[in-house]
């Protein structure tokens, strides 16, 4: 019995697209305040993205953006910007209503996870019930 059209988007508004390529999320983000995808902070951080397990990508999502969920349209209907800020001493921040990543310069890779882990885990999204 196949799934009509109007089925299978009602799932999908329900329960958010959940199979998506963490890979697209580096392809459609924007740099601002000096940050640009080949800056080494930039490449630092999407190594150490990339190297994080699919629990802490999706902690991730939900520190960014409010949702561990990709909208209907898919992962390229949302505008991700990670603009560099100042003082490398605080944890980084997330503006979840415009998908805002407020991104140190930290110095090396090891206090970046550390603070970036310290950010994402110790914080609540805005999910559906």
């Amino acid at each position: 019995n196949a799934e009509s059209g109007k089925q299978w988007y009602q799932r999908r508004v329900r329960a958010g697209m959940q199979d998506f390529n963490f890979k697209d999320l580096e392809t459609i983000t924007e740099y601002q305040n000096g940050y640009h995808a080949e800056h080494p902070v930039i490449k630092l951080f999407w190594e150490m993205f990339h190297e994080m397990d699919l629990n802490t990508k999706k902690r991730f999502l939900i520190f960014l953006t409010g949702s561990d969920r990709i909208p209907i349209h898919g992962i390229h209907s949302i505008k991700i910007i990670i603009q560099k800020v100042k003082d490398n001493t605080r944890l980084p921040v997330a503006h979840t209503c415009f998908n805002v990543l407020d991104l140190p310069p930290y110095p090396n890779k090891e206090i970046m996870k550390e603070k970036l882990l310290t950010a994402i885990l110790n914080t609540e999204g805005f999910g559906l019930v």
